[in-house]
């Protein structure tokens, strides 16, 4: 018996709604398991992030360590003291954390162990010179057990690990980015292929019911809205995935700033935005960057409590005009559009919060403009937390602590560029070596953190007696080197001399206390005429230095003025 119709075309069109059906959520499962995926992807690249942040802060920390015990035990600094019982607590907080976060993977596992038992026995050398120095009051003959070169390699070898975690996960990302993009594609082409089909039906059976009709009107109306927004989705994941690619690839937060905006108005083409940095004080934050066309007036400069998603350590959304709930940073010009709305993100990471990024437009940013921007906040924070701790690290391995003045190390690698450079262009070269009149007697009588103020506002009268392409560096203890840069014997003596007067001159107050004025010797060596080689023109400069001090301090000696013939 045949059926009617009517009843073949309804079980036509359901059998194919069901089979379209099936293949839609098969291919919308499969695209929701590649962004589950991608997001499990992405946090693993986070976490090889936060691990290698960590093993560079115990690397750093142990840096810390190991200074703060030399000086103590160099020089019995108390004040090192101190800073060095605190730090080590800090220093086992920071293996216990490198341990936990490497403890998904046995190797790494390993190696953190191997490398925290290396500390703590490092640590315990450190404190038994430490004692040592505080028992008897002496520099300890073995200091020179301390040393990390052992414990660097081993890092080395996790952050190589790391590196090579991170460039699989970053494949994997990749990977399955390009399969959710392929997912989407394969769901565009079903549902325009679904599309067509209906079509043809609906233009076969032309004479049905207004009813049928109307019911896959409604059927294609949420067809398309389902694809918008899975291509919406896939276009803002390929957006942040390449935008986080930028982000790790920039060497300074002045590239971050460059393209920031360019970025994120892709990405959010209806909102503008603003990126506020916080201060080293973290008093003030201040606008750094920004970008599109703002809905509301904003502060240049605020305070960090002025904005609430700062205060509450999360993003912050707002609508309304309410004064007793809105960020004091923003403002409404225009009261002819009293929904305009802003979104706060604060930039976190590391445990530290270093600015927040606003967003603002005529209207409240929508829930997937939200997450966008949340996940955009995210990556920001870590690109510029990350840049900030390598310029710290660069800055520590050339800078003297205590003056801020370049290290002995520099002085050895830039002294041996410049003589050769000079030699280059057949300019002349000085390098002049100083020492305070009589420290020693000066740290006994007053201290040594007195002794420490004097040396930093001694450092401070030479970068202020020396021209900006001048080289300054504190060669160790009260001892301090100068490279004068294209200067000829009477511009080095004037130089020499200028210095001299300054220190007899300088003034220095410690506790409410005028201490007693100080004087500097100083010895001079000229490149090529005194010496060729840097060694030669150190020793022939100290040479110098100590010929001034025999003659009875607080004078200028210079190399090319004495008897001994340079080598």
């Amino acid at each position: 018996m045949r059926l009617p119709a009517r009843i073949s075309f309804t079980a036509g069109l359901s059998a194919l709604y069901l089979v379209v059906a099936a293949i839609l959520l098969i291919v919308c499962w499969q695209v929701w398991r590649s962004a589950n995926q991608y997001a499990i992807d992405n946090e693993w690249v986070s976490h090889t992030y936060k691990v290698e942040a960590q093993i560079q802060a115990v690397v750093a920390r142990l840096g810390t360590l190991q200074t703060d015990a030399i000086g103590y035990a160099t020089f019995g600094d108390e004040a090192r003291r101190a800073r060095l019982d605190t730090q080590l607590p800090q220093m086992e907080n920071d293996l216990s954390a490198l341990r936990e976060l490497v403890g998904d993977n046995p190797a790494q596992a390993a190696r953190a162990a191997a490398l925290t038992a290396g500390i703590l026995h490092q640590s315990e050398l450190e404190r038994q010179l430490v004692e040592q120095r505080h028992a008897t009051g002496k520099v300890p003959e073995s200091l020179q057990t301390i040393g990390m070169s052992g414990m660097r390699e081993l890092a080395g070898f996790m952050l190589d690990e790391e590196d090579g975690l991170l460039l699989q996960r970053r494949m994997t990302t990749e990977n399955t980015a390009t399969l959710t993009r392929l997912l989407t594609s394969a769901a565009i082409v079903l549902s325009l292929l679904f599309l067509a089909a209906t079509y043809w039906i609906v233009l076969a059976a032309h004479a049905r019911s207004a009813r049928a009709r109307a019911e896959l009107r409604a059927a294609n109306a949420k067809l398309a809205q389902a694809l918008a927004s899975a291509t919406a989705i896939g276009e803002s994941m390929t957006k942040l995935s390449h935008f986080g690619e930028m982000l790790q690839s920039c060497r300074s937060i002045g590239e971050v700033r460059a393209g920031l905006g360019a970025a994120l108005a892709d990405m959010l083409p209806a909102l503008g935005g603003r990126l506020a940095l916080i201060n080293p004080s973290q008093n003030l934050a201040a606008n750094a960057a920004h970008w599109g066309i703002h809905g509301l007036d904003a502060e240049s400069i605020f305070a960090p409590e002025d904005c609430w998603a700062l205060r509450r350590g999360q993003a912050y959304p707002l609508a309304g005009t309410n004064a007793g709930f809105v960020c004091k940073h923003m403002h409404w010009p225009n009261p002819d559009h009293p929904n305009a709305g802003y979104l706060c993100i604060p930039l976190a990471a590391h445990g530290e919060i270093i600015g927040v990024l606003t967003f603002d437009a005529e209207r409240a940013p929508d829930a997937s403009e939200r997450r966008v921007a949340i996940s955009a906040g995210e990556q920001i924070a870590l690109a510029i937390a990350n840049l900030r701790l390598q310029e710290t690290l660069r800055t520590q391995s050339v800078r003297d602590p205590l003056t801020g003045l370049f290290n002995r190390r520099y002085l050895e690698v830039s002294l041996e560029r410049e003589a050769m450079r000079a030699a280059r262009r057949n300019q002349p070269l000085a390098v002049l070596m100083l020492d305070i009149d009589h420290f020693k007697r000066f740290n006994d009588t007053y201290g040594h953190e007195a002794g420490d103020a004097l040396l930093a506002q001694f450092a401070e009268v030479l970068m202020n007696s020396v021209r900006a392409e001048d080289i300054v560096c504190r060669y160790g203890g009260e001892e301090f080197t100068v490279v004068l840069l294209e200067a000829d014997a009477q511009a080095t003596q004037r130089c020499a001399e200028g210095i001299r007067a300054r220190v007899a001159e300088m003034s220095v107050a410690y506790h409410q206390q005028q201490l007693e004025h100080v004087t500097v010797s100083i010895g001079s060596a000229m490149f090529p005429l005194d010496a060729t080689r840097r060694e030669d023109l150190l020793r022939r400069a100290d040479t110098a230095l100590y010929a001034a001090k025999k003659a009875g301090r607080n004078r200028v000696a210079a190399a090319s003025a004495l008897n001994a013939t340079p080598d």
